[in-house]
């Protein structure tokens, strides 16, 4: 069986987060924020790995944009 994880975009992440994101991409490549995936040239992340990379500091994030594949 195949499943689907909703994924983020930069922007929509830099929305739920309220950072830049130009200062996302900056702590990515300073490798002090998880890289995501990259698909069709897009980096995309997964919402539970960014609250997991929260958790891992001791805050509790809440990512409320759970988007659908566009498939769909």
């Amino acid at each position: 069986m195949i499943t689907f994880e909703p994924l983020l975009g930069i922007e929509e992440l830099s929305k739920e987060l309220g950072v830049n994101k130009y200062t996302l991409y900056k702590k990515i490549r300073e490798d002090k924020f998880p890289k995501g995936i990259k698909v069709n040239g897009r980096r995309l992340f997964k919402p539970q790995t960014i609250k997991d990379y929260y958790n891992g500091l001791g805050i509790e994030v809440v990512i409320t944009q759970m988007t659908e594949p566009s498939f769909m």
